[in-house]
């Protein structure tokens, strides 16, 4: 079966799922406190899962059912490959937030191809948890105001600071899914 192209996105109906009600929702919702709160829930249930894992395991790409907010080119991970990208991604999303708090435009070109992982490494839970520990002390070093600057997400809005913290959420609790999913199909 050949996946599409990376960058392809959501069917119409989650994206606009995703713009008219979720998007908006986060705006109301959530707080710098809250989002970090919900994204270590989501980190303490990843570590969980991976380390039931066997070792071996980590590296096998999987293909599962398309679920929730993965595109179509995604579905074919391995669990290291799916923590490759949260790095990414986390990594990414400091230094957004960082520029959108000190009310600086954010120039760099924000792509999913971009965030594409590419080296299904070993040991990548180990460099994720590090991530987890930089973001969660950049976060509560960080001034708590919105910023004015924004940068849009390639599928849906303009995000200030604060959104992309509870983007940040969302995005590990989309990959936490697919995580679940993977270690479903490796179970069998």
């Amino acid at each position: 079966m050949k996946l599409k192209e990376p960058g392809c996105g959501l069917p119409l109906h989650e994206k606009f799922f995703i713009k008219t009600f979720l998007v908006p929702s986060v705006k109301f919702v959530f707080t710098w406190e809250f989002a970090l709160k919900c994204f270590n829930q989501e980190v303490k249930k990843i570590e969980t899962i991976v380390r039931h894992i066997q070792k071996d395991d980590l590296q096998k790409r999987v293909l599962i059912d398309r679920i929730f907010g993965i595109e179509d080119n995604s579905r074919d991970f391995s669990v290291n490959m799916v923590l490759e990208h949260l790095v990414i991604v986390g990594n990414g999303i400091i230094d957004l937030i960082q520029t959108l708090t000190n009310e600086e435009e954010f120039t760099q070109e924000i792509t999913i191809a971009g965030v594409k992982p590419h080296a299904n490494s070993a040991d990548t839970l180990e460099v994720f948890l590090t991530l987890v520990e930089t973001y969660n002390a950049f976060i509560k070093s960080l001034p708590k105001k919105k910023s004015v600057m924004t940068k849009k997400h390639p599928w849906f809005v303009e995000f200030n600071n604060l959104e992309w913290s509870a983007f940040m959420f969302i995005h590990t609790w989309v990959h936490r899914r697919q995580i679940e999913s993977i270690y479903h199909v490796l179970k069998v």
